[in-house]
């Protein structure tokens, strides 16, 4: 295993199946359509999804850079005729934490998130997200075969049943930073949003792309300073089918990629668990991030 164990929580990794997906490193896109229109009613051309983002990194502030819905490292679509693809089985089978291969079956990196979520075959395109380190970065191009080994789907955790997981590897769940409490499981975050600044990813499979906040309207911790890899808490947003308002329950997820000048739109995160607050509860922290463990394995893998 690549990544740290920090948790004992029970769960069911043993009876998981590992398998083998492809796809391929997606091109380069820019969209000149209506959505890449600013608040100002500007144009803007900027570097958008898909493609090989050169020293971006999972740690990296999401706002620091001059772009549109930027995702760190490789990002990956499913093969196939779709121009951008849809979610597939790459897709919908890999997980955060994943380890990905390059076309020749050396270990290049690790699944860090996912972009999309809005209807099947419309702007956006369905990605995922691989850290590599800079030397691994150099040596790819956009069309290169990738494969993950998949592993997550399914996982639960065996004592807190009511708190589902989902885009979540074993070794992505023995790097969150969750705790038994006695009512249930809390976990450090680094901010809490309100459900009113959710926005594009609403009433889409929660295994798909991300929830993206389009608003500012937070409860704790700032949007500003969030990094790839930061987790932020959504409240009264339930992801256990589709991700949907509903008081009383609570989703988590970590920072995918970085905002866009469209209005409506901002910083993407990938959900990771949902449950009633009851259950799961969320707590401001410094440790609330898988950025520097998920860049240390990636890091690792390219040394191996």
């Amino acid at each position: 295993m690549i990544l740290p164990t920090k948790t004992a929580l029970k769960d069911n990794r043993d009876r998981l199946v590992r398998a083998s997906v492809a796809g391929r490193i997606a091109p380069p896109r820019i969209f000149q359509e209506a959505l890449a229109v600013d608040e100002g009613g500007r144009h803007f051309f900027l570097p958008a999804a898909g493609g090989i983002a050169l020293g971006v990194h999972v740690g990296d502030r999401a706002s620091d850079w001059v772009a549109d819905h930027l995702m760190p490292g490789a990002s990956v679509e499913d093969d196939g005729d779709d121009t951008p693809a849809i979610a597939g089985s790459l897709h919908l089978l890999a997980c955060i934490g994943n380890v990905a291969r390059d076309g020749a079956g050396r270990k290049i990196g690790v699944v860090s998130g996912k972009r999309g979520g809005m209807a099947p075959g419309f702007w956006a395109p369905q990605l995922i997200s691989v850290e590599i380190a800079d030397d691994v970065a150099h040596r790819l191009t956009p069309g290169d075969r990738i494969v993950v080994e998949s592993v997550g789907r399914g996982l639960t955790l065996t004592d807190f049943p009511e708190v589902g997981l989902c885009n979540v590897s074993p070794a992505c769940l023995d790097i969150l930073p969750i705790q038994p409490k006695a009512d249930g499981l809390a976990c450090a975050v680094r901010a809490i949003v309100k459900a009113e600044s959710a926005g594009p990813g609403l009433g889409q499979d929660c295994w798909i792309g991300d929830l993206e906040i389009a608003g500012d309207s937070v409860i704790a911790g700032s949007i500003v300073e969030l990094h790839f890899g930061d987790l932020v808490a959504f409240a009264d947003v339930d992801a256990s089918t589709t991700r949907f308002y509903h008081p009383g329950r609570l989703s988590i997820g970590a920072v995918s990629h970085g905002p866009s000048p469209a209005p409506g739109h901002g910083i993407g995160v990938t959900i990771l668990m949902t449950g009633p607050s009851g259950s799961l509860s969320a707590e401001i922290g410094q440790e609330g991030s898988l950025g520097t463990s998920l860049r240390k394995a990636a890091d690792t893998l390219s040394r191996g």
